[in-house]
């Protein structure tokens, strides 16, 4: 049987509800009646009291309330609820009937569109006994009671149709709000997938294309595109969120048909699948992996930060990233991107960066000597990230900790008395230990003085770089800093330096290393102070005869700042002095010659260096 043999069946019913309908309806006593009694507020209702003539007052009560009204035949409700009409025929009693006065609610219904030119209108309300269906299209209304409160139309024309419907109740005034609604009557499509996105762990939201007025079933298949069951109906609405899933365990098809119901066939939609999406950290590379289904996908990108962002084929299931940094933390997520410009959008990843390699080797160390201290500047291969630097000192056989540096640098305390050499090694973000460096030996520079005042140097060849010392060079200051001369001596270890300076007393001296990778720093010896003697002399005998050779006495001397010098004969009578260097003694006293003999002399000078000197000895005075 069709639901319209249905619907027809009992119309013949219906008529006659409608016919008591008009029927007055007598009080419960039956001394009077009333047009109505049950309609949806508002509503009037009318009564006719035959014994409320010939001057017999008749006091009205028509909600119950004592609120009493004489000779009052009309009363309009306006809020719902069941009232108790009473009248009060003067003292020859009363009589009542009820009054039922509904909620004058909009019935709610949907509207499926079949194709074509045809409908389906379904009744989801329950508050009426029965509903009136008006097409606006020139055709009767049906009346649909609420148990099979569903119908078909078909329309002469497509396009836009205005449908509604209004509540009836048995033995009520049929006065109740028609709900309208207007549906485009066309044919029937399947809504397109626009958008797949995991929310989260359990949630994953679709957002399609509206189809309004059709009766859509959304269907999922569970790790394969062809296995669908429904799922839930979708009516209405462009976008749904459904909980219970589990898309990093599973990835899920679906497919949203548009279903017909007026004979039951449906228009199925195109596919589209979430990504069940990984990535794992290995060594220097993080894997991203994910399944999903294959049908209608165009390519893939990975949104990642930091940037760059990848893309990946329509066939491909893996990647490998592998410009990533250890310690480092890096998000991805996977977007699948379809012919159609759908995407579905995985649940985002965060992994960071692991390393197992073993760093590189510190083999380039720069040791600077400066007064008490050593500084050491050190170059590592820049492929490994340093998170923190140890030094340890190597003295007589016995390896020490020194200290630890953020930084390639580090300061130390140094004495070359107590020489030391410096090993160095480091931890870098992937917590991974460097070998230990090569010992890197500052240069120890020793020197010593001559009897002519030349002197002699000597240091230690410096380690500490992989390829090796270029050259060396002398640097040789004054002992206020100002820098006297600077001399290149090649790869020698020693030198003498015999150049005459009768200026500069004290010399000051350190070594330079340069290296044979022209990258790194200059090492630095630490430095010395030397003092050139003063290298008092004089003659034994000299011959004041007016010759112009051997004429005078003089004591010679260098680097000389106070100079004083006497002559005795031999009962130390003073015969001569002077505080001038140049200044000599001629062999005279007060103007004559001293006789032949042997005189004595006594110097007495300070070098430059502040040093005071003193002294004595004899002369022979010659006439020949």
């Amino acid at each position: 049987m069709t639901l319209k043999t249905v619907i027809f069946s009992v119309l013949t019913l219906i008529a006659l509800v409608k016919a008591a309908d008009a029927q007055p309806y007598p009080s419960n006593g039956g001394r009077f009646v009333v047009d109505q009694i049950e309609g949806c507020v508002p509503f009037t209702i009318n009564v006719t009291a035959p014994d409320c003539t010939g001057g017999i007052s008749c006091d009205m009560d028509y909600e119950g309330n004592n609120q009493f009204q004489n000779l009052t035949y009309t009363h309009t409700y306006t809020q719902p609820g069941t009232y108790r009409l009473q009248i009060v025929f003067g003292v020859s009693g009363s009589d009542y009937i009820t009054i039922t006065a509904n909620a004058n609610t909009e019935p709610t219904f949907d509207i499926y569109s079949c194709g074509s030119t045809q409908v389906q209108v379904k009744v989801t309300d329950t508050n009426y006994d029965s509903y009136s269906i008006n097409y606006n299209d020139g055709t009767p209304a049906i009346l649909v009671p609420k148990a099979l409160a569903r119908d078909n139309h078909t329309f002469a024309t497509g396009g836009p149709h205005s449908i509604g419907v209004q509540g009836v109740n048995t033995n009520a005034l049929n006065n109740c709000t028609v709900k309208t609604d207007t549906i485009n009557v066309r044919a029937l499509t399947a809504s397109k997938f626009e958008q797949l996105e995991a929310i989260d762990a359990s949630h994953v939201k679709l957002d399609f294309s509206p189809n309004y007025h059709v009766q859509q079933r959304l269907f999922v298949s569970i790790n394969n595109e062809t296995t669908f069951t429904q799922l839930q109906n979708v009516y209405n609405t462009n976008t749904e969120t459904l909980a219970g899933l589990t898309p990093d365990n599973n990835y899920y098809c679906f497919r949203l048909d548009a279903f017909n119901p007026c004979n039951n066939t449906s228009v199925p939609s195109t596919i589209i699948c979430s990504p069940n999406f990984h990535v794992t950290p290995q060594n220097n590379v993080n894997k991203l992996t994910w399944t999903t289904g294959a049908t209608g996908i165009n390519d893939f990108a990975i949104n990642r930060t930091p940037a760059p962002a990848l893309t990946a084929a329509a066939a491909a299931r893996a990647l490998d990233d592998t410009n990533v940094q250890c310690g480092s933390a890096y998000n991805y997520q996977l977007i699948a991107n379809y012919a159609n410009g759908a995407r579905s959008i995985s649940l985002p990843k965060s992994v960071t960066a692991i390393s197992t390699n073993i760093p590189a080797v510190i083999d380039n160390i720069s040791a600077m000597v400066d007064a008490n201290s050593v500084v050491l500047e050190w170059i590592q291969d820049p492929a490994y990230t340093a998170k923190e630097y140890t030094i340890r000192k190597s003295s007589n056989g016995t390896v020490i900790p020194a200290g630890t540096s953020k930084t390639p640098s580090f300061t130390a305390g140094y004495s070359s008395r107590t020489p030391a050499c410096y090993i160095i090694g480091y931890t870098d973000a992937c917590q991974n230990n460097s070998p230990a460096s090569a010992e890197a030996c500052p240069i120890i520079l020793t020197g010593a003085l001559q009897s002519d005042n030349a002197i002699n140097l000597s240091w230690s060849a410096y380690t500490g770089w992989k390829n090796g010392v270029s050259s060396y060079t002398i640097e040789k200051y004054t002992n206020q800093g100002e820098l006297i001369s600077s001399f290149d001596v090649g790869n020698m270890t020693s030198y003498t330096d015999a150049n005459a300076d009768f200026t500069n007393q004290v010399s000051v001296y350190r070594i330079i290393a340069t290296p044979n990778d022209g990258v790194l720093k200059q090492s630095t010896s630490n430095t010395i102070e030397l003092t050139k003697e003063p290298n008092l002399y004089y003659p034994s005998a000299f011959t004041p005869n007016g010759d112009g050779t051997n004429d005078t006495f003089r004591v010679f001397s260098q680097y000389t700042a106070v100079f004083e010098l006497r002559i005795f004969n031999r009962w130390g009578e003073l015969l001569f002095s002077t505080t001038d260097p140049a200044e000599g003694w001629d062999g005279t006293y007060r103007g004559n010659l001293m006789p032949e003999g042997t005189y004595v002399f006594r110097a007495k000078i300070t070098d430059l260096s502040g040093r005071e000197f003193n002294r004595s000895g004899s002369v022979v005075l010659l006439k020949k």
